[in-house]
């Protein structure tokens, strides 16, 4: 409910953060303090969002939301550095562009993702070695500072707690997609008897990676992302073609 007023009446900071990312070029023309601050203070802003999104439960992407606050810190850097004298104006807009590709190779621990979808998005090939050798900077950062990928600590903030069952050997991943006639079409996470040691750490549904509940429905044409322990891969493999009553692909 908090939130709401602010939703309400700064809509452009809602949302995946698309229409935010194009309105920035047009904002960034007219440098000043207060735009520097008013910047600052949308990214934080857009943090305390993404929280509420992933306490909410609710299915939602974080591509869009990664990217814009990584324009976000683009735009406040680049204008504070104007406002310093120490930048020219024109140069902010190609700080956006790479601290999109900086801030989302960090976090996803994805650097040719970042590289490729940035200069999809730019349309052109002019940046394509800054935007490189950004996004493994800020890999290499991310690393030296103990960083994890997003996912892989979204997984962890749902682990079983001590005395709880979890994975007790080396982690490996499977990728089980959910066809329209498997037995786990519509049926919620938390009542499936999943084999032991196995968590779901990622359902990819569509263009959407939804960090999974124990109500979260699967959906016929998701796939399954599951962290297993290494020496129990097929058994696994095998218990889930089971529970899903259908032949799985490879």
């Amino acid at each position: 409910m908090i939130l709401m007023p602010i939703m309400y009446y700064l809509p452009l900071i809602t949302g995946p953060g698309n229409h935010l990312i194009l309105s920035l070029p047009k904002s960034i023309a007219y440098s000043s303090w207060n735009l520097v601050g008013m910047l600052a203070i949308f990214y934080v802003i857009r943090i305390a969002f993404s929280i509420v999104s992933y306490d909410s439960g609710l299915p939602s992407g974080i591509f869009l939301p990664i990217l814009t606050m990584g324009a976000l810190i683009g735009a406040t850097y680049g204008l504070f550095m104007v406002q310093l004298g120490l930048l020219p104006q024109k140069l902010v807009i190609n700080l956006i562009i790479f601290a999109m590709a900086g801030y989302f190779a960090a976090i996803i621990r994805a650097p040719f993702t970042a590289i490729i979808l940035i200069t999809e998005m730019v349309g052109s090939l002019l940046h394509l070695m800054p935007l490189a050798v950004v996004a493994f900077i800020a890999l290499l950062v991310d690393q030296l500072l103990g960083g994890r990928p997003i996912y892989d600590s979204l997984a962890a903030a749902m682990e079983p707690k001590s005395g709880e069952k979890g994975l007790c050997g080396e982690e490996d991943q499977i990728s089980i997609p959910v066809y329209e006639s498997s037995k786990l079409v519509d049926e919620k996470i938390e009542d499936v008897k999943w084999p032991d040691d196995t968590l779901i750490k990622v359902i990819h549904r569509g263009s959407q990676d939804i960090i999974p509940h124990g109500d979260t429905v699967i959906a016929a044409g998701d796939l399954l992302v599951l962290a297993v322990d290494q020496n129990r891969r097929g058994q696994v493999y095998d218990a889930i073609k089971k529970l899903q009553g259908v032949e799985l692909d490879g």
